[in-house]
């Protein structure tokens, strides 16, 4: 690409997308001409463009679908799958965006199946085209569309991906915010280069798509400081566009703004899940900074470069660790079809790298793992590079002589095969074993357990519960319609409505005449047969029993 004070460069190869302008693109202006012709030009860069993105879209769903999770699970995924249907608050820090985006999807998606199902589906069509924007992306950057088709699909076979879009998953949609934000502002960044006078608008779309990721995950704010990176060393000029920061920062604000608006209007309302009641300052703020989890934070050197290490091959493998580690390099030393986007780019990736790699190792929650997808598809696109800069570096001999013999040509389009074939071998050779780890298509453990569990329950039962249970029941009753006689009281309830300890809150339905059951852990199940007689009721599953409680 050429900036307004550089001389033009030599014409760029025909497949090398960064470094070359479409008809009427060039610095913004029309091309001469127009007519007929322009336009079916115009289709046919729009379709080579969006063919690669396209088929990796495809192709995940075609990996995803007969995988998905075909209904209830227990965990999280049943909160996800009950709380957007209902319009609810969920955990902490609200996913105010899954909420409200979960809930359009639902009624979108309603030839699918049950509602369960719909969800499941929807984090499979996020993962998807998260697949698909990082083909576009490393299109974008490398010109090689094979490798970047075979970039997307090495991403969708990650098992914890996998993993992610077969189940109603707030990080499915987090993965697709962060591919998109990522493809934004390298749209933003080539059109600079290119000297387009429409530069701003992937800029402010992007503070938009950001101000939404802000709503659905907090991981979001550790990309803050890498994208303010990459905007400064691609022109550090934007500073003096007041107008265009003016328009991205109310972009990111009011949007933000807006979704958190759901959390405490919500809870005015007293919805069927209202978790923590956040209709005061004191309770929003709580819920949305996650202040009941600040103790999980643990030391994030635990385990050391090791273990981050071995985390990362068990995901992508050693050889697409090795490929990503030089693909950052390459960036830096400006090698491979990435143009001066080079050392920014390698900027913004490590830090979105480091930053949320440091905070998942600080965060000892359940399955952490998820919280890897995002420097999981840092390290995808700069396997890819790295390949791509692999390839030319070692063409780069022969390359006159190829040239003479065959034509430009030849050589870039076997050197695309063989790129795309070497990332692609990952996927292709893992992808049976992925398949097996992620595949939850017979998993109907959650749905036989809940049907087992409220068929034993008596008319106007309390369901005394912890939380990978009373997510499960919650759908059943508000979204399934249910038992609407039953009353779940999990941990987070007694919480909230002041119930007291756990022989406080049995005591307390005991004296109302109310049948009480527990679903407890087993150290607690032991230590509650020392006060009341428990008697056990068959849930069928292997799962954590059902006890009735007698005094």
């Amino acid at each position: 690409m050429v900036t307004p004070a550089q001389p033009p460069l030599p014409t760029p190869p025909e497949d090398a997308l960064p470094v070359r302008s479409g008809p009427g693109e060039r610095r913004g202006q029309d091309s001469p001409g127009g007519g007929r012709g322009t336009l079916e030009r115009r289709l046919r860069v729009s379709v080579a463009e969006w063919f690669a993105p396209g088929a990796t879209f495809v192709l995940a769903m075609l990996l995803y679908v007969p995988t998905l999770m075909p209904g209830l699970a227990f965990w999280d995924t049943a909160e996800y799958q009950t709380v957007g249907p209902v319009l609810g608050i969920a955990h902490p820090t609200g996913f105010p965006t899954y909420t409200l985006v979960t809930w359009l999807a639902n009624l979108l998606l309603t030839p699918a199946g049950e509602t369960a199902y719909r969800l499941n589906l929807f984090s499979a069509i996020c993962v998807a085209a998260a697949c698909g924007l990082v083909a576009w992306t490393v299109q974008r950057l490398v010109g090689r569309r094979a490798l970047a088709a075979a970039a997307g699909l090495l991403l969708a076979t990650v098992p914890i991906a996998w993993w992610t879009a077969v189940r109603a998953e707030s990080h499915a949609l987090h993965l697709f915010f962060v591919a998109l934000i990522l493809a934004l502002l390298v749209s933003w960044a080539l059109r600079v280069r290119a000297g387009r006078t429409d530069a701003g608008t992937p800029l402010f779309a992007a503070s938009v798509v950001f101000g939404l990721s802000l709503g659905n995950h907090g991981l979001t704010v550790l990309l803050a400081p890498g994208i303010a990176i990459f905007l400064l060393a691609i022109d550090w000029r934007i500073l003096t566009r007041l107008r265009l920061l003016a328009a991205c920062a109310a972009g990111l604000l009011v949007t933000a703004i807006a979704v958190y608006a759901y959390i405490p209007l919500r809870a005015a309302m007293h919805p069927p899940l209202d978790y923590a009641h956040p209709d005061t300052p004191a309770r929003f703020a709580y819920l949305v900074l996650a202040t009941q989890f600040h103790g999980l934070l643990q030391d994030p050197l635990q385990g050391g470069v090791e273990a981050v290490t071995r985390l990362f091959s068990d995901q992508v493998g050693p050889l697409i660790l090795l490929l990503g580690v030089f693909g950052l390099v390459a960036l830096f030393l400006s090698w491979g079809r990435t143009g001066t986007l080079g050392p920014a780019l390698g900027l913004m990736t490590g830090a979105w790298f480091v930053l949320t790699t440091a905070f998942a190792r600080v965060y000892a929650d359940g399955y952490v793992e998820r919280f890897y997808l995002g420097p999981i598809l840092v390290l995808v696109v700069l396997a890819a590079i790295g390949v791509a800069a692999a390839w030319d570096e070692t063409a780069r001999p022969r390359r006159r002589l190829w040239r003479a013999l065959h034509g430009p040509i030849l050589p870039r389009a076997v050197g695309g095969t063989l790129a795309a074939a070497l990332l692609l071998a990952v996927p292709a050779v893992h992808a049976l074993q992925v398949r097996a780890f992620a595949d939850a298509s017979q998993d109907t453990s959650a749905q036989r357990w809940a049907d087992a569990a409220l068929e034993a329950l008596p008319p106007n039962a309390v369901v005394v519960s912890w939380w990978s249970y009373s997510t499960p029941l919650w759908y059943e009753k508000y979204v399934a319609g249910r038992r609407p006689d039953i009353l779940i009281v999990d941990d987070r309830d007694r919480l909230d409505d002041n119930y007291g300890d756990l022989p406080a809150t049995i005591d307390r339905f005991l004296a109302q005449g109310r049948p009480v059951y527990v679903i407890r852990p087993e150290e607690e199940i032991a230590a509650l047969s020392q006060r009341y007689t428990l008697q056990e009721v068959d849930t069928k599953t292997g799962y954590s029993s059902l006890y009735r409680v007698h005094p």
